[in-house]
């Protein structure tokens, strides 16, 4: 039973996914932290920068977007024109835009006005030609496609309906531009619900559960426009036992937050952030086990490994983090213990990379930032 459960209140949202009542993601989000990246605006040019093919545009925000022209891009100042964020503002800096649109779904990325096709690399080679036949048969005109990874075993009609889902839904966009005013926003893809719905919302889950009567009718539209067929498993949530409590997941979203994590052999490991890295360090506390310490550390290990790659999704680390595994003489279990590190790591949607085992029996990991 996989379930997505959703607890509003005041200005922030949280939502937990849960697979056979174990937490194996959560997001958090406040209302009042807009963000602009992946927006789409009808923006107005307001002026042209000296000495370089760039303009600001107006898009109704506090600060103008930057955009770079191409060598054939000719605009006029005051002229409309719809462009996309794809850096968000930072200090004095307006956000950074671009005329290359794209709009993501579950298991595409439609490139309106480009065609061009283009499949995830992370997809194996038996099943590329297939979704590349897939994608031409959609046949959309003015539109591309880029393949995005969970499409690797999609069927066809799963991932043609899709398809034109979302060809569709930038269409009612597109013709409703000559009716908006600059500077408007056309689209966005930044609340929480969206990427929810995007990349957790799959065929394999039962319940989309909702405490929120506003939130659960956007999140039903949205779905309608993504995945209609799931529409039917969104479910407002209204038992007076808070929505957590209710599924026994409220005490794992407490650990969050806490530096000591249990291990379930008694052993524990301790989560440590700087500004330069993550530090974690492994503990065998009071498991002594049944077997000689050799293999019980190793099993601590394997243990720790486990959790922590899970902590680091849950919590959203990235950038680099070395973990100082209990030391084990055995060069096979150290070998043992990397591989067990870089299979688990694959499964993590976020880029996640094992580097190495220092001669001091460091473990160096790399992680990008999810959400």
């Amino acid at each position: 039973m996989k379930r997505i459960l959703v607890h509003h209140k005041r200005n922030e949202t949280a939502v937990a996914v849960v697979k056979d009542n174990k937490l194996i993601n959560y997001y958090v989000d406040f209302d009042n932290n807009p963000h602009l990246l992946g927006n789409i605006y009808k923006g107005k040019i307001q002026n042209f920068l000296p000495g370089m093919q760039a303009v600001f545009v107006d898009i109704g925000q506090e600060k103008n977007a930057f955009l770079q022209l191409s060598k054939n891009q000719k605009y006029e100042i005051g002229q409309d024109i719809v462009i996309q964020i794809k850096k968000e503002a930072i200090g004095t800096k307006g956000p950074r835009a671009t005329t290359a649109l794209s709009i993501p779904s579950k298991n595409v990325v439609l490139l309106p006005n480009v065609k061009y096709i283009g499949i995830s690399h992370k997809i194996e080679n038996s099943h590329r030609k297939r979704l590349l036949e897939i994608a031409r048969k959609a046949n959309l005109k003015n539109a591309g496609l880029i393949i995005r990874t969970a499409a690797a075993e999609c069927d066809e009609n799963t991932l043609v309906s899709e398809i034109h889902n979302v060809y569709k839904f930038w269409k009612s966009i597109e013709r409703s531009l000559p009716k908006k005013k600059s500077p408007t926003l056309l689209y966005s893809d930044n609340t929480l619900m969206s990427k929810i719905i995007r990349d957790e919302f799959t065929n394999d889950v039962d319940d989309f559960l909702i405490d929120s009567f506003k939130l659960s009718r956007q999140v039903y539209k949205l779905v309608n426009h993504i995945s209609p067929n799931l529409s039917d498993r969104i479910w407002r949530y209204t038992d007076e036992t808070p929505i957590f409590e209710k599924f026994h997941i409220d005490a794992e979203i407490a650990k969050l937050s806490q530096r000591e994590v249990e291990l379930p052999s008694g052993g524990f490991i301790v989560i440590d952030k700087t500004e330069a890295l993550t530090a974690i360090d492994v503990n065998t506390g009071h498991f002594v086990g049944d077997l000689n310490l050799s293999d019980t550390v190793y099993k601590v290990n394997i243990e720790a490994a486990e959790m922590i790659l899970t902590h680091l999704k849950l919590r959203d680390i990235g950038g680099i983090i070395i973990v100082d595994f209990i030391d084990m003489p055995k060069e096979a279990h150290k070998e043992g213990l990397l591989k067990f590190l870089r299979n688990e790591a694959k499964k993590d949607r976020v880029k996640t990379k094992i580097i190495d085992m220092t001669p001091l029996g460091l473990v160096e990991i790399t992680r990008q930032r999810a959400k």
